[in-house]
């Protein structure tokens, strides 16, 4: 009788780490918020600005965007995103910029629409307050 019971208890351990083996050690956290990493800006840029940052001293890379009026007149431009990681919990950025300049409008979808010729820049941040942040100008003409 205690042979057997060794003999069992063996048994279930050699099984135990074959199947741990097989199928590693793999669990899923449900309600895992993944926080965003990043933001992709999936424009094409004009050129870039290089400008030192005044609060940290570092030299930033700004993307910038010149525009011209379409075949209506109308000075639009379509700021299209891509949130890193695919899986991160909420994927939806939103638009800021200086409100006081009343001649352009960024809607939350990112639709940036110019009433007349000037500059506005832009910073996009994730919903869910990663610290995470993209600065662009957009220039009409």
């Amino acid at each position: 009788m205690k042979k057997s019971v060794v003999i069992l208890i063996a048994l279930i351990y050699v099984v135990s780490i074959a199947l741990v083996s097989f199928f590693g050690l793999q669990f899923k956290v449900f309600n895992e918020i993944i926080p965003v990493e990043s933001i992709e800006l999936l424009n094409k840029p004009t050129d870039y600005q290089e400008k030192t940052n005044s609060e940290t001293g570092e030299l930033e890379i700004i993307p910038y965007f010149v525009i011209s009026p379409n075949a209506n007149g109308e000075r639009v431009f379509q700021i299209e995103v891509r949130v890193h990681p695919d899986d991160a919990t909420d994927k939806k950025v939103e638009y800021s910029y200086d409100t006081s300049k009343t001649f352009v409008t960024v809607s939350e979808d990112g639709l940036v629409r110019f009433e007349r010729a000037g500059a506005v820049t832009v910073y996009i941040t994730p919903a869910d307050n990663s610290d995470v942040k993209i600065k662009l100008i957009i220039i009409a003409e």
